[in-house]
């Protein structure tokens, strides 16, 4: 598959893994305003990375390569870690099914999916003389 389309597919797939966790209820104690909104900012960038890189837009790579890697960090922190904070929704612990889980664990992979992806896409672009002065 072509490094384009692998980029596209990737972001495609976080904007929508996304959409998917933010549609499965989890009833926590923790939950207040930091996921929903830095969530949505989130999936505006994975929107925006999947179009530029249907585009071919230079900066689609450096997009999704940072927006993946912000989810995949973000959702290991912000879910997983049991630390309750006003910044975290920490599942551990919580009464939370296991499609709140696997939405997450599918956010954190997809994310460091698109991360690869923005980097081997990122990677491809550069001239092949820059790779040789190294």
């Amino acid at each position: 598959m072509r490094t384009e389309r692998r980029l596209f597919a990737a972001a495609t797939a976080l904007a929508v893994i996304q959409v998917v966790h933010a549609a499965i209820p989890a009833e926590t104690e923790s939950e207040g305003y930091v996921g929903p909104v830095v969530g949505l900012g989130l999936l505006i960038a994975s929107i925006v990375a999947a179009v530029g890189a249907w585009q071919g837009r230079p900066w689609a790579p450096r997009l999704a390569l940072v927006t993946g890697a912000f989810v995949a960090v973000g959702f290991t922190l912000y879910h997983a870690v049991p630390v309750h904070s006003p910044v975290t929704n920490p599942y551990p612990g919580e009464p939370v099914g296991a499609a709140s889980w696997l939405s997450v664990a599918a956010s954190v992979a997809i994310g460091a999916w698109a991360a690869y992806e923005g980097w081997r896409a990122e990677r491809a672009s550069q001239p092949a003389a820059a790779g040789a002065s190294r």
